[in-house]
């Protein structure tokens, strides 16, 4: 796992404290199989699962069986998603028995396709295209993205919780932490 420190808050005292705190844990982390076998079930205390962002997530994820069944408890079990950047790709893996997306009819942040096809390929940030496009491909499976530019958006639909790039960090962490309390307090909307 790799951490973009350029965005990490090191202002924040309870941030550095947490990162410090749970770092061992990000250095060896359980396998998402294991969690999914004996974690996700009935009684399962997952409060929320957070989906990181960048280009790796365009790797495999999207199409990643075990991510969908994973994304999907998340999703039937009303407990809260976040996530950040290009980590959306995710939810494309959530797919019921006919092939549809589980978040058709959602509405996200995501990191918009004008960087990943066009500045980001001039500035040299990316060797070539991306051989397919978040929210071109999100949109193709009912997802509505409210964004189209990088501005630090965040936004919120029922328990999903996104943002666009990690200019959207601090006010991703303060939105989710909101919508966790409330999911907490039984207001799940």
């Amino acid at each position: 796992m790799k951490y973009e420190l350029w965005a990490f808050p090191a202002e924040d005292e309870a941030v550095t404290d947490a990162y410090e705190r749970l770092l061992p844990q990000t250095e060896s982390p359980r396998k998402l199989s294991d969690v999914l076998e004996n974690d996700l079930g009935d009684g399962s205390d997952y409060a929320a699962v957070f989906i990181p962002g960048g280009h790796g997530a365009m790797i495999n994820m999207a199409d990643d069986p075990m991510i969908g069944e994973t994304v999907a408890w998340f999703l039937k079990n009303d407990r809260v998603m976040i996530t950040l950047c290009h980590g959306p790709a995710a939810l494309l893996a959530a797919k019921d028995d006919n092939g549809n997306s589980r978040f058709a009819g959602y509405s996200i942040c995501a990191f918009p396709d004008a960087l990943d096809s066009g500045a980001n390929v001039d500035i040299g940030y990316l060797p070539g295209p991306m051989t397919w496009l978040l929210s071109e491909r999100l949109r193709e499976r009912g997802v509505t993205v409210v964004n189209n530019a990088m501005t630090g958006a965040v936004h919120r639909d029922r328990l999903v919780v996104t943002g666009d790039s990690p200019l959207a960090g601090n006010a991703l962490g303060n939105l989710a932490v909101e919508t966790l309390a409330e999911a907490a307090q039984g207001g799940r909307t």
